[in-house]
C-alpha cells in the first residue's frame, strides 16, 4: 500500500496508513470497531463519503463490516497494481431514518456523451 502514499495532499500516519482528506472520524469509527488500522489509504473529502483502498478482499469486508449500519458500504475489486489485487470499500453516510442522502452532483455526463457520475460516483 506504500505505493499509494506520498504527494503534496495525502498524509502518512503509522502502520502504512494514508488518506487523502479529512478523515479522522472514519478512522476512529473503523478503530473502535475493533478494525485494525494498517495498510490501507482513506479517500474523502470529509467524512461523509469515500473509499478505502486495501490490499485484499477479506481486509475491505472487514472495513465494511466495522462501518455498517452507520454507512453504507459497497465492497469491490478497483484493479491489479504491479500483479497484485487492489479492493476498495466505498462508503455513504446513513441518515438516522436509514436513507443515504444524495451526493452534491449526482449526474454528470460531459459534452461527448461519456457519464462520468451516475448516482454521485465516478463511472469507472
Amino acid at each position: 500500500m506504500s505505493k499509494f502514499g506520498g504527494g503534496r495532499w495525502v498524509k502518512t500516519h503509522p502502520n502504512n496508513v494514508h488518506t487523502f482528506g479529512a478523515l479522522e472520524p472514519v478512522m476512529s469509527i473503523l478503530d473502535v470497531r475493533g478494525f485494525a488500522l494498517h495498510d490501507m489509504f482513506l479517500i474523502g473529502f470529509n467524512d461523509n463519503c469515500g473509499s478505502i483502498v486495501l490490499p485484499t478482499e477479506s481486509r475491505a469486508e472487514e472495513a465494511a463490516a466495522a462501518l455498517e449500519p452507520a454507512y453504507k458500504t459497497e465492497v469491490e475489486l478497483m484493479g491489479v497494481r504491479d500483479g497484485e489485487e487492489v479492493w476498495a470499500t466505498e462508503y455513504t453516510r446513513r441518515a438516522a431514518d436509514g436513507t443515504t442522502p444524495p451526493a452534491f452532483i449526482n449526474n454528470l455526463t460531459l459534452k461527448d456523451g461519456r457519464q462520468v457520475i451516475k448516482d454521485g460516483r465516478w463511472v469507472r
